[in-house]
């Protein structure tokens, strides 16, 4: 079977999306390293803030504020985690063109990362919506279980 031209150049943008997309999952997930690290820093620096004679102690604003602070970064840390991990199973789906439908959500959702996610997310689905985009999913998954193979 024949494929055209434009056909070859949307599957070629898919598998550089679809690697972008890993890449930028990477970053998200790296992100989780350095949360200890912040948190280090953050600590050393409130050991040596000055105190006023009248005013409060700011050692003992930070403690009050630690159940915060965890809880603060406890979160940024499973969404990064929740986002990497969303922003790999769409890498994956779209360079082996499958679940078309979660690798549009994926796109939008890339798009929250200013300002190099917007890039990829509007690229992305600027080439996913394309109509000659949707044939490519539908065929990968006319195979059923045998796109294992590949």
């Amino acid at each position: 079977m024949q494929r055209s031209l434009e056909t070859e150049k949307i599957e070629k943008h898919l598998d550089v999306i679809g690697i972008l997309f890993m890449v930028m999952a990477g970053f998200s997930l790296l992100t989780v390293v350095f949360i200890p690290f912040h948190f280090m820093l953050f600590q050393s620096f409130t050991d040596h803030f000055p105190r006023q004679a009248n005013g409060p102690d700011p050692r003992r604003m930070i403690q009050d504020m630690q159940p915060f602070i965890y809880i603060v970064y406890a979160m940024i840390g499973l969404f990064s985690l929740f986002f990497g991990a969303i922003l790999l199973a769409a890498g994956i789906n779209i360079r082996r063109r499958r679940h078309f439908t979660f690798c549009v959500v994926g796109s939008a959702l890339i798009c929250t990362s200013f300002p190099l996610g917007t890039a990829l997310g509007i690229w992305s689905l600027l080439t996913l919506l394309n109509k000659q985009t949707r044939p490519l999913f539908e065929q990968r998954t006319d195979l059923g279980d045998a796109d294992f193979l590949d």
